[in-house]
């Protein structure tokens, strides 16, 4: 029941201190007794809130209904006393602050109440001690319960931290200063197959080390410690059932407050598969290198084994190829990884076997043309065969066949002595590198074929470059003879025109020089004589002399040959020149790029074609201007005469004229071309001469 409040003589007492507000739980039979408990805690400076209880069903109610700071109870009471009041009180769970104030309580009373869990007893004869003790129980519950408090978030810490641990997929090891390990934890544990108290205060060299790379670890442990690689440190490990895994390992050091390494974390990582599709992918680069650089299977069949040996960790490759001729597969190439007798013995006598489709797991993958993996030829009948092989302690066997495009080539078979079990990277791998062996294999046999029918073409072509050699030659012949005739024609051509020219000089114009001397005696003779045939004899002598004039003209043409004697575009303008003064027409010469020196063969030949063609333009074309251009470009050399008058016969056609064959000739003879083609859709001819000039002119 709730005990009555009577003046606050503590709060006037103590004048103007605070009071402190205090739930206290009275187990007290006596109200007046418990008026006075309240007064005591009044005197000693707290507010209290009391609530007093004389029987077992309240005082649960009570602890029930509310928190209490505190329970002050009696010792004997008529229906409860102060040990089944305590009792109630732990059964509770709560840390409440139990004290016993009693009047009737002696030594040994007090004590057996002290270790039932009491935590203080006061004689009611002195009250002054309640105030004391409860505040001093007060303080020591609150470092009870911060105590509890700081052990429960340790506890939630460690779960916490026990919890990442657990869940983390990296192993994680602590080593001491002197290099002891002094924590794993569990994921570290299911990696290298030893439990905790197994791993636990070890030193090295550790268990899980290989044995014969314990040296080389060894020599880098501390190496390691005192200067870890920011990119961590990749080692192999062995696990208890001696199966080799790689592992990632980063090392981080531990410090205490002052900064000072107090010890080192490993966290260890397996990478035993990204290990293998490294070291696996690498492989199958390995060979394709081999098969790029090499000519024959033969040459590269090692090769291949090794690399296979070393990349899936087999002890003996063994490559087979099929014997057309005889219907089996016979032994080309083996290889050992780790030489041992026994080993040696086997593939010794495995060397000279032969298999026929479906006999051994050669032929197995021959008649099926699928891989064979056996995980335990132990297990697997039919193997006696291959007893040597079981001596030595081989276990495993992969065979796997070498195919390309529907055809078959041999097997390549594979012993381990550890017990592997199928893995479906690895097949991939395999089919993978036969199918590209016996691509290789197709590609050189299409090469050797396309070799065979290159030494036949280059026989036939051989055979044919002799004969073609010898109809050259005699096509050169003919076109020596032809350059020859050409030339003596042209030399013929030449001496007629001289000839010619001379007969004109020489005799044709003596006689018209008599006959105009006639004639001008005869118009003399007439005029004196005032006949009327004086005018008509004047018009015959002037028509002797305009015969005179044009024959000394004609024969200065044909002879004129000094052209030779000096550089072609100056051979050319004096042509030009010529031209203007006798026939009164526009002439033009332009010379364009740079024109080197000629031989005087080749300016005779020029300046003979454009003689020619100017002597054309003007006689048979009607011409009133003509162009004559040189150009050197290049290698070559252009010579064109253009005109404005009547367009020249076509080389090809039945009506060109000596002249133009002449010219053609010409160009021939200086290995060039000539062409002739209007100029115009309306009139003109332009005859274009292209012959090439010597190297380094």
């Amino acid at each position: 029941m709730r005990m009555p409040q009577p003046p606050d003589r503590s709060a006037l007492a103590m004048g103007s201190e605070a009071l402190r507000y205090l739930r206290v739980l009275v187990v007290e039979d006596s109200e007046n007794d418990a008026l006075l408990l309240r007064l005591a805690l009044e005197r000693a400076g707290f507010q209290p809130d009391c609530l007093r209880v004389d029987t077992e069903t309240d005082l649960r109610a009570a602890l029930e209904s509310r928190p209490w700071d505190v329970v002050v109870s009696d010792y004997i009471m008529p229906e409860l006393s102060g040990l089944v009041a305590l009792s109630i009180v732990k059964e509770t769970g709560q840390d409440l602050p139990f004290i016993i104030v009693s009047g009737h309580i002696n030594e040994d009373t007090a004590v057996a109440a002290m270790k039932a869990g009491a935590h203080d007893y006061v004689m009611k004869d002195n009250l002054a001690r309640l105030g004391p003790a409860i505040r001093r129980e007060l303080a020591e519950a609150s470092m009870r319960a911060e105590s509890r408090s700081a052990a429960e978030r340790l506890d939630r810490e460690h779960s916490f931290r026990q919890a990442i641990e657990d869940s983390v997929p990296s192993g994680i090891v602590v080593i001491g200063l002197d290099g002891q390990q002094t924590y794993v934890n569990p994921a570290f544990c299911r990696l290298v197959g030893w439990n905790e108290d197994e791993l636990v205060g070890a030193r090295p060299p550790f268990v899980y080390w290989p044995q014969d790379q314990v040296e080389s670890i060894t020599q880098g442990f501390w190496r390691t410690l005192e200067y870890p690689p920011s990119g961590g440190v990749e080692l192999t490990f062995q696990r208890r059932s001696a199966e080799r895994i790689h592992v990632l390992m980063f090392v981080t050091a531990l410090r205490d407050t002052q900064g000072k390494v107090t010890g080192w974390v490993w966290s260890v990582s397996d990478i035993t598969e990204r290990k293998r599709a490294d070291i696996r992918l690498a492989a199958e680069h390995a060979i394709t290198r081999i098969l790029a650089n090499t000519s024959s299977l033969e040459a590269a069949a090692s090769g291949i084994l090794e690399a296979l040996l070393d990349a899936l960790e087999m002890d003996i490759a063994t490559l087979w190829l099929i014997d057309d001729s005889q219907g089996v597969l016979r032994h080309l190439n083996s290889r050992l990884r780790l030489a041992s007798r026994p080993l040696q013995a086997f593939m010794q006598e495995n060397c000279q076997q032969a298999f026929e489709p479906g006999v051994g797991s050669p032929g197995k993958v021959w008649q099926a043309r699928q891989p064979v993996w056996i995980t335990d030829v132990l297990a697997e009948p039919g193997y006696e065969c291959r007893k040597p092989g079981l001596q030595a302690g081989l276990r495993s066997l992969v065979a796997f066949p070498i195919q390309s495009a529907g055809n078959l080539f041999g097997v390549i078979e594979l012993f381990s002595g550890r017990i592997l079990e199928p893995e479906q990277s690895m097949q991939n791998m395999l089919s993978a590198i036969g199918s590209e062996i016996g691509q290789f294999i197709l590609r050189r046999a299409a090469e050797d074929a396309l070799r065979h029918a290159n030494d036949e073409l280059e026989l036939r072509v051989q055979q044919r470059t002799a004969e073609l050699k010898s109809a050259n030659t005699k096509l050169h012949a003919a076109i020596a003879e032809r350059k020859r005739l050409e030339q003596e024609l042209l030399e013929i051509a030449e001496k007629e025109r001289r000839r010619i020219a001379l007969d004109l000089h020489d005799d044709l114009g003596q006689k018209l020089s008599g006959l105009a001397l006639m004639t001008k005696g005869l118009e003399l003779k007439l005029s004196r004589s005032q006949s009327p045939l004086a005018e008509e004899a004047a018009r015959i002598q002037s028509l002797v002399q305009e015969t005179m004039s044009h024959t000394s003209d004609l024969a200065h043409e044909l002879a004129n040959l000094a052209a030779v004697e000096k550089p072609l575009p100056t051979a050319l303008e004096e042509l030009c020149a010529y031209a203007r003064q006798i026939f009164q027409i526009a002439v033009q010469l332009d010379v364009r790029e740079n024109v080197p020196l000629l031989e005087a063969h080749t300016v005779q030949q020029l300046y003979m074609i454009a003689q020619e063609g100017l002597t054309n333009a003007i006689k048979h074309g009607k011409a009133t201007r003509v162009n004559i251009t040189l150009i050197g470009k290049g290698d070559s050399l252009l010579l064109t005469v253009q005109n404005d008058g009547r367009p020249f016969p076509d080389l090809e056609g039945h009506t060109t004229g000596m002249g133009l064959k002449i010219m053609n000739y010409r160009a021939s003879l200086l290995g060039g071309s000539l062409t002739v083609a209007p100029a115009s859709t309306h009139s003109g001819t332009i005859l274009k001469c292209s012959v090439p000039l010597p190297k380094g002119s």
